[in-house]
């Protein structure tokens, strides 16, 4: 029998013609540029080097190119710059692979007084932080891009105070790591953890002009490129180099679409052509980060990353749209996801820089969203992630506490939804290659969004995006097709709230006519387009012909629906302000009473519905001369809609309206003035000069002796 010899391998430690240095790199550090935004910050890491760091360890972390290493260097100069007691031994590993820290601790022992090479053995980590413990002189030791925790382990474990790292054991020494790692568990209670994280637009900005002076545009362009820049340090000397030299050049080296200015680099970024693009920096530590979560067990991460880089810049609402199942059905690599591991990888992506957790003002221990950094949104945006993200917005809208885009108390959720629904429509209809069914979603997530827009008062807006998703479904769905019908009945109300009404009555009639031909005379969405024609050309002053389709749809909704229907409601209403225009003021204030009424008893004295009733039955008490009970209504409708639509909204201006002529009838001049004034200034910052309600409340102050021009201000 043949026995074979075993052999126990001690650690393999780099060889001693490793060639390494321990000086710090001060060649990196240019005294022309000084680290805007970093005054706190700067101003902590001195003091901890003057006082020793108190035995903790001092933890940098941030994204690849937040300047850490830069604070680390401007902290070493201020400190072994102010007087000769605070000098201190300066040792500076680059710590980014395991053979150059192995390298740099074999240097540092050897520099603290370890000559023997038998001292660096098995128990290496011991001798070294012995030996060190026994300096007179303190000393500080930088690690530099220590991105896996492990590396720090060596032979017991980082968090215990047995590997390689040991401030504790030295009250004379201060040791400081640089990572993209923040948020690993491995640093222990012993680490001092301090975040680096991007610059506020105004000191980003004054990182642009340094380099640039003012030669390249303004301060508000320079603060529009450091937000489109993410307010990353890296970036920005990136992109300020590169415009100082732009400027510096011969124009007959310029091309013609050299960017040489704030904003021309910015254009050039938003098409993916800008030179020198600050993002190239950003690529090799995001695909680093990336590695590193693999290695950590985090699958599906660049997918992830993918997804959430479709949404718009905003923060995106991670309840609701990246559920675990709807994420698992989304995105194939994440189709094994659950809730905890989803949260984790997301605090894992935030240590490491790649995004950020979006807290609550009222709870700030309360994460309402995440937010990519812009940089690693450019690098992650990708065409193949768009059928995902479109399907994981329809699946958030399809929610029931998401609701209805018209319902006030859903507009929060729906606020926070609508950019990357909107978003995801445009970055869909720049892909001519998708497939129809993903261009159909995606139509409709911006048709919800518009109605939202819509429902706040955004009519320009949201007719823009009715536009789009009209001719989207016309190519792929034809005229006829029901949704298209229910998208141009859309763009028909929201040039009615412009005060279109030519447009928005040749839209009303034509999908009355499509729909009562294709779905039936009786059909609801039939019937709901015949109601809003009454409702324009009673607008247009045609009350005979508008009272004929409303009459119409009161008695077939009565019919189909029954009395207190909602429909019923809506009709009878209309209806009513029909008789009060025609001058049959009895029997347009007992409707009104009676839908007042019904409204308050089934939806609640602040429903919208509601307190339509109770503006229009003010206005008929106006029209009766009963004018301290029409003040009275009108300033309850608008104390309501103040509190439900907010002072701005086109609504909210009405009633305001209304009471200011109550009030001049009343003998109130001031007083209707100064509420006719406001109405004014409000109405032209919201729907413009050119707006029938603008117009009316110019033409009114004039007629009162009031010049409109106090509305705009000095």
């Amino acid at each position: 029998m043949e026995i074979g010899q075993l052999v126990l391998r001690a650690p393999e430690f780099p060889d001693r013609g490793v060639l390494v240095t321990l000086a710090a790199p001060m060649g990196e550090r240019d005294p022309r540029y000084p680290l805007r935004g970093r005054e706190g910050l700067l101003e902590h890491m001195v003091g901890l080097l003057h006082s020793g760091g108190g035995g903790k360890l001092i933890v940098l972390h941030g994204l690849g190119g937040s300047g850490k290493t830069a604070l680390v260097l401007e902290a070493i100069t201020r400190t072994q710059g102010c007087c000769p007691a605070c000098r201190r031994t300066v040792w500076w590993i680059d710590a980014r692979q395991e053979e150059g820290l192995l390298a740099g601790l074999r240097a540092v022992a050897r520099q603290a007084g370890l000559q023997s090479d038998r001292a660096w053995g098995g128990d290496a980590a011991d001798v070294l932080w012995s030996q060190l413990n026994l300096l007179a002189q303190g000393w500080l030791l930088v690690l530099d891009g220590v991105d896996d925790t492990a590396l720090l382990d060596g032979p017991g474990y980082l968090a215990s105070g047995t590997g390689w790292v040991r401030p504790q054991a030295c009250p004379d020494g201060v040791v400081i790591v640089t990572t993209r790692n923040g948020g690993d568990p491995s640093w222990g209670s012993g680490a001092l953890l301090l975040p680096v994280r991007s610059l506020q637009a105004d000191r980003a900005a004054e990182v642009l002009l340094d380099h640039t002076g003012d030669a390249a545009g303004s301060s508000a362009d320079a603060r529009e490129l450091a937000r489109r820049l993410g307010g990353l340090p890296l970036a920005l000397h990136v992109a300020g180099s590169y415009l100082a030299e732009v400027m510096g050049m011969p124009d007959a080296f310029k091309g013609a679409e050299t960017p040489d200015s704030f904003a021309a680099y910015v254009r050039a970024m938003e098409v993916g052509s800008a030179p020198a693009d600050a993002g190239q920096a950003l690529a090799e530590t995001w695909r680093m980060s990336i590695e590193l979560m693999r290695r950590r067990g985090f699958t599906g991460t660049d997918r992830l990353l993918e997804v959430l880089a479709a949404f718009s810049d905003a923060p995106i609402p991670h309840t609701l749209l990246l559920r675990p199942a709807a994420l698992a059905c989304a995105v194939d690599d994440l189709s094994r996801i659950n809730g905890p591991m989803l949260w984790r990888m997301l605090k894992e992506l935030a240590a490491l820089g790649l995004l950020d957790l979006v807290s609550s003002s009222q709870a700030p221990d309360d994460v309402v969203a995440v937010r990519l950094h812009p940089l690693i949104r450019d690098l992650s945006r990708s065409a193949a992630a768009l059928p995902a993200a479109v399907r994981l917005m329809s699946a958030a809208l399809e929610l029931e506490e998401l609701g209805s885009p018209e319902d006030p108390e859903r507009w929060v959720a729906w606020q926070a939804l609508t950019p990357h629904a909107l978003e995801l429509a445009d970055q869909v209809a720049g892909c001519a290659e998708l497939d129809s069914p993903t261009k159909l979603a995606s139509a409709d997530l911006a048709a919800r969004a518009a109605r939202h827009l819509q429902a706040l008062g955004l009519f320009e807006q949201a007719r823009e995006r009715y536009e789009a998703v009209l001719a989207v479904r016309r190519v792929l769905q034809g005229d006829e097709h029901p949704a298209t019908l229910d998208c141009r009945h859309l763009l028909s109300s929201a040039l009615h709230d412009l005060g279109d009404l030519p447009l928005a009555r040749a839209g009303y009639q034509a999908v009355w006519e499509i729909s009562g031909r294709v779905r039936g005379e009786d059909d609801t969405d039939t019937l709901t387009a015949r109601h809003e024609l009454g409702r324009v050309l009673h607008d247009q002053g045609q009350l005979e012909e508008a009272h004929e389709h409303l009459a119409y749809v009161l008695a077939a909704c009565s019919r189909l629906h029954g009395p207190r229907h909602p429909h019923t409601l809506t009709a009878r209403h209309e209806v009513a302000r029909v008789l009060h225009d025609r001058g049959c003021l009895a029997e347009a204030r007992a409707e009104y009473e009676a839908v007042l009424a019904i409204r308050r008893e089934g939806l609640g004295g602040a429903h919208l519905g509601t307190l339509t009733a109770q503006h229009n039955l003010a206005a008929v008490l106006h029209d009766q001369g009963r004018l301290e009970q029409a003040l009275e209504e009108y300033r309850e409708a608008l104390a309501g809609r103040r509190r439900v639509l907010g002072d701005r909204h086109p609504r909210t201006l009405q009633t305001q309206y209304k009471a200011a002529l109550v009030l001049r009838d009343l003998g109130d001049h001031a007083g209707a003035v100064e509420l006719m004034t406001g109405t004014l200034r409000v109405s032209l910052m919201v729907l413009g000069a050119s707006h029938p309600q603008t117009v009316r409340a110019e033409d009114v102050l004039r007629v009162w002796g009031a010049d409109p021009a106090a509305a705009v201000g000095p």
